[in-house]
């Protein structure tokens, strides 16, 4: 349903509904009466309301008015009010001067006031000013409602707009860190490829797992922490063809955790800056240990490795800084990224997600 039928549904349907019910108030008490379909000055109601407030509408969006917060419009709506409001108070005074037969028999009509007034004039002040009072007030909150469903409709957008702006810096982090992600793989098994050929050929089997994996995850922003460690799993059996006995693998899962939710190449980024920035800088190698369990409201990843990181790798490193900006992006504050050196030969990295 677009805007424009929605706009003038709620006209129709609103000043139906609001002239119905004041029709429909009377000295001896509210009544539902249906006689009032039958009545010229009901749908006459209605048209002066949808047409007035209508070019109040007009005017509102030529004057960009609608962008702002109703609060600081209070002073330039005023005068608009009022003449729209006037607009209906005379077009309810032409139709009762053409129902009473003109002016003349119009005027003769005021005279059972004239006991309250001293004269027509003044007793016909009197009644425009109290009908004009009623139907400002009227007008008035029809922009009240007007601005608040505007406000939501707005409010809505810039969700809308934020939320793809999101998925846009996203999109961008996954599509860096996928070839990211394969120049490091294919850098190991380049270095096999003229030391021993067998074990080259058996990087690449590992290497097409791992491309399968991430294949099936393309377009999702998030997976499961089992999809997540089977991808690194292959990623690390490539490594460990490359570094044999140099490289060293614990794993410390809590089942529980398998089914948690996590964004895709997350543990993948931290597993390969253990082995960019702490294995193989080291003559002897090391380990890299990976833990995971759930405490409370979240679950933890822990990455500890053999090395050491630097400023500069934390400051500069993309590994890192797209961690911290994809968390930022899809959890707000309800998730951390911490990673420092532990001793002098441990790196310690550490997520805290929200548990579903």
């Amino acid at each position: 349903m677009n805007m424009r039928y929605r706009y003038w549904m709620c006209q129709i349907l609103g000043w139906t509904f609001f002239t119905y019910l004041y029709n429909n108030i009377r000295i001896d008490g509210f009544a539902f009466r249906m006689d009032v379909f039958t009545d010229l000055e009901f749908y006459g109601a209605i048209l002066s309301g949808i047409f007035y407030t209508h070019l109040l509408h007009l005017y509102l969006r030529k004057q960009n008015l609608v962008r702002y917060r109703f609060g600081a419009l209070v002073l330039k709506l005023w005068f608009s009010v009022l003449l729209a409001s006037l607009g209906i108070t005379l077009t309810f005074l032409a139709y009762e001067i053409i129902q009473s037969g003109g002016w003349s028999k119009f005027m003769t009509s005021l005279d059972a006031a004239k006991q309250t007034f001293s004269n027509r004039n003044i007793t016909l002040a009197a009644i425009v000013a109290v009908i004009w009072l009623m139907w400002h007030l009227v007008v008035w909150g029809w922009v009240i409602i007007y601005f608040s469903l505007l406000q939501s409709r707005f409010k809505r957008m810039g969700l809308e707009s934020e939320n793809r702006l999101k998925q846009a810096e996203l999109d961008t982090l996954k599509s860096k860190l996928n070839p990211h992600f394969l120049f490091n793989a294919l850098t190991s098994i380049r270095s096999l490829i003229g030391e021993d050929p067998a074990r080259a050929q058996q990087a690449v089997g590992e290497l097409s797992e791992v491309l399968r994996s991430a294949m099936l995850v393309e377009h999702q922003q998030q997976i499961t922490f089992a999809k997540e460690l089977e991808v690194v799993q292959h990623y690390l059996a490539i490594e460990k063809i490359r570094f044999e006995e140099r490289l060293q693998v614990q794993y410390e899962i809590d089942p529980a955790v398998q089914e948690q939710s996590m964004p895709p190449m997350l543990l993948q980024t931290l597993v390969e800056n253990a082995i960019k920035h702490g294995i193989s800088q080291k003559a002897a190698g090391g380990e890299i240990r990976i833990r995971a369990y759930l405490e409370d409201k979240h679950y933890f990843i822990h990455v500890e490795n053999t090395g050491q990181v630097s400023d500069g790798t934390l400051q500069n490193g993309f590994g890192i800084t797209g961690t911290i900006k994809r968390l930022s992006l899809l959890y707000g504050d309800k998730a951390t990224f911490s990673i420092h050196n532990t001793g002098r030969h441990t790196v310690h990295a550490t997520v805290k997600l929200p548990r579903v």
